[in-house]
């Protein structure tokens, strides 16, 4: 169908235009808003003469509305380049020291029980000669980069601490001249003051995992038998929060947040007094990309209260609402908002070799290696793909495996082109993996919808922050 490849959006304050190919957003009046949203939605050519009004004329005139992309050629502007990012500026691995988990969450990835397109819990761990193998790997790889990262992956990785001590010795020995930090993210209940101390003496940033107040946590987040585990990371934080002060302001909570719950529920982690006062919190929606029978519920009550939550925030930020009434949820996709405002103030327009947002440079950003010294683009994607897997240790990147994931997006070209989110799409080849070499069409369509959607939102957030100050400075100025 010939349609300009636009998005329209609508605040209580505003009427808006995302055109597409220039990747602008423009105010609009509620006429054109009104014309342009109903020639979306019917089946009727876009013809120049039916324009109505003064602002739409000039609007085409001066390159906006086309109905053609610029884009003549799918390819990330780093596919040539592949060879020297992978061979000297990888900065960081991260190291599944074990497959073992002292946990059993009902959304794990490795569940057997709800997800058959990943590897299962196992009792494997990594050896120190692979451990070895693959800080030699990101030594050699790593010649032009100064900075150092080692993070630590499981199962749970304090299991197998031995190992990971091990490892922080020999990377000090072997980085010489160079800033080496290390990440973990753990489930925290087998820390203990031996534990603590080591990682504070070599500059580990952690992440303890709790999904929420106690009745929320235990939900999924549960031992072998069944029984919740809540109390027992709570007792681990607290053993931080008291003897290692200056330590706790830097642990981090990673929250993974089951949508078909009330949200005020989980909001309320932190709004209950004494009982827990964060840090850091990363929240994130529980990760069903490979459990395809499965799709994830949103309760009616988790959405209007996300939403209003996220307003309140928007508007704390800008002094109208109280900023000690909005939890660490809040504020940290109010603080993303702010980050990623650069997506929508001057964005380049769509070039002839161009390629949609989303994908990063495959090993080069978050390098993965399995126990058995297997590499992947990071390590949130299935160990059992034949198309996310990107070498070894032994054998070195795969650099045609690579180029392939990094424009994956040729395979679905045509749709792409003529896609308003091209700019702002978040798919990742993990979209459209289905286990096979060269990955699915149909798979990666079906993730559109969600791309879209959440860059719908998200630029509806950008929107609402900048007009609070506009529409309500008088307010703010009495605050």
């Amino acid at each position: 169908m010939n349609k300009p490849i636009i998005q329209l959006f609508k605040t209580i304050n505003q009427h808006y235009i995302l055109d597409g190919i220039k990747c602008e957003i423009l105010p609009i009046s509620e006429e054109s808003f009104w014309y342009l949203n109903e020639l979306l939605s019917k089946k009727n050519e876009f013809t120049t003469e039916d324009l109505p009004n003064e602002e739409l004329k000039q609007l085409y005139n001066n390159g906006y509305l086309t109905t053609r992309s610029n884009v003549q050629q799918i390819q990330h502007v780093y596919t040539n380049y592949l060879p020297y990012f992978l061979q000297r500026k990888v900065s960081k691995i991260t190291l599944q020291v074990t497959q073992d988990c002292n946990f059993r969450c009902k959304y794990c990835i490795y569940s057997e029980e709800t997800n058959n397109k990943q590897r299962i819990h196992t009792q494997e761990s990594m050896s120190l000669e692979t451990a070895k193998e693959a800080i030699d790997f990101l030594l050699t790889h790593s010649i032009d980069s100064n900075d150092i990262n080692i993070s630590f992956y499981g199962g749970e990785p304090l299991l197998a601490f031995d190992l990971i001590k091990d490892i922080v010795r020999y990377a000090d020995k072997v980085f010489k001249g160079k800033k080496i930090s290390h990440n973990m993210t753990s489930n925290g209940t087998l820390l203990d003051e031996e534990k603590i101390d080591f990682l504070i003496e070599h500059d580990f940033s952690l992440m303890i995992s709790l999904d929420g107040p106690k009745e929320i946590n235990d939900l999924n987040r549960i031992y072998p038998d069944g029984s919740g585990t809540y109390d027992s990371a709570m007792e681990k934080i607290r053993l931080v929060q008291e003897k290692y002060p200056d330590y706790a302001d830097k642990l981090s909570i990673s929250m993974v947040m089951d949508p078909s719950n009330d949200f005020d529920c989980i909001n309320s982690i932190e709004l209950k007094g004494e009982d827990f006062k964060p840090l850091n919190l990363n929240a994130s929606i529980i990760d069903t990309d490979y459990v395809y029978d499965n799709p994830l519920e949103y309760s009616e009550d988790y959405i209007w209260k996300f939403e209003y939550n996220i307003f309140l925030a928007l508007m704390s930020y800008w002094g109208r609402y109280p900023m000690e009434k909005i939890s660490s949820i809040s504020k940290s996709v109010v603080q993303r908002t702010l980050n990623d405002s650069y997506k929508f103030e001057g964005v380049p327009d769509i070039k002839k070799v161009d390629i949609p947002s989303g994908p990063c440079i495959p090993g080069q950003m978050r390098l993965f290696s399995d126990i058995n010294g297997n590499l992947f683009p990071c390590e949130r994607v299935s160990e059992t793909s034949e198309a996310m897997k990107i070498g070894t240790l032994k054998e070195g990147f795969d650099l045609e495996q690579i180029d392939y994931l990094l424009n994956f997006s040729r395979l679905t070209e045509k749709e792409c082109k003529d896609c308003w989110a091209f700019r702002y799409c978040n798919q990742c080849a993990k979209k459209a993996d289905d286990g096979t070499k060269k990955m699915s069409r149909e798979l990666k369509l079906r993730h559109c919808k969600e791309s879209k959607s959440i860059a719908y939102s998200e630029i509806m957030k950008y929107l609402i922050m900048k007009e609070i100050p506009e529409y309500y400075g008088k307010q703010i100025r009495n605050v």
